[in-house]
This record gives C-alpha cells, structure tokens and sequence, in this order.
C-alpha cells in the first residue's frame, strides 16, 4: 500500500497523548497540514496539549521531495522553542521513521509514523535532551 502522509497533499486530524519527562499525561488534538510545491514540501503542525494550562505547538517543516525511487529524504524545521532541527524521513515498509537533531546535538529524538490504513496513521515518538527525556507522544492521524 502506498504511503499517503506526506506523499499527498492534504489535512489530518491529531489526537492522542503527551507526556512530559515526569510521566505527566495531557490528551493532544490538533492538525496538520501537508502542501507540495516545486521543490519543496511543507508540512505545518499545529497541537493542543489540554490540560492547565493549555499549551499550543506550531512547527513547520519543510521537506525535500523524495527522488524517485529513494527511500530517504531530508527535512528542516524552525522549531519556536527549541530553534533549528534538521531531520530524515526514511520509508520501511509500512512505517516512515524520522530522526532529527538541532546542530548542536542538544535537542534529538525520533518518530514512527505507521500507515493503519491510506486514511490513517499511528505515530510514536520521543524527544531528548543531551541524555534527559524531555517527552514522549502516542498519536492517532486521520486524513480530513
């Protein structure tokens, strides 16, 4: 089955859950948004973490269009908080797995976004600083 996160232009419904490094739980609901043009792909993140108080993310990313018949591409982001990350989208079957660092190696993590179906996706993931757990996240897309 084809991937369509990311490989189609189109909205997605987020939810699931955050935790933060002491184990906190706050239920997450947002969008993203997945747009191609020449050259570049951009992929816009807005989340809501409920909870008090109620915190929002936005993250844009832009994405290096995968080559044909590559399995990996590159892709930057200007986080609003934790500045410069640079990352890699690599397809594994039903999965696409992200790594990513900011360039001084302070902030890294990583993802899997696994394709349920064309219409949704399960993605898992973490992020650290240096050796410290920052957070984790189970999330649920749903192609709108």
């Amino acid at each position: 089955m084809p991937h369509t996160f990311l490989f189609e232009e189109g909205s997605w419904k987020v939810e699931g859950e955050h935790r933060d490094a002491a184990g906190a739980l706050s239920p997450v609901a947002g969008e993203n948004a997945i747009r191609h043009e020449p050259g570049v792909w951009h992929f816009e993140a807005a989340l809501r973490l409920r909870g008090d108080p109620l915190r929002v993310t936005h993250n844009r990313y832009q994405i290096e269009p995968f080559s044909p018949g590559a399995a990996s591409t590159h892709w930057s982001s200007n986080n609003p908080v934790l500045g410069a990350l640079r990352g890699r989208f690599v397809i594994v079957g039903d999965s696409i797995l992200s790594s990513y660092a900011s360039p001084t190696l302070r902030y890294r993590g990583f993802e899997c976004i696994q394709q349920r179906d064309p219409r949704r996706y399960s993605v898992r993931g973490t992020m650290l600083e240096e050796d410290k757990l920052i957070s984790t996240w189970a999330l649920e897309l749903t192609r709108i």
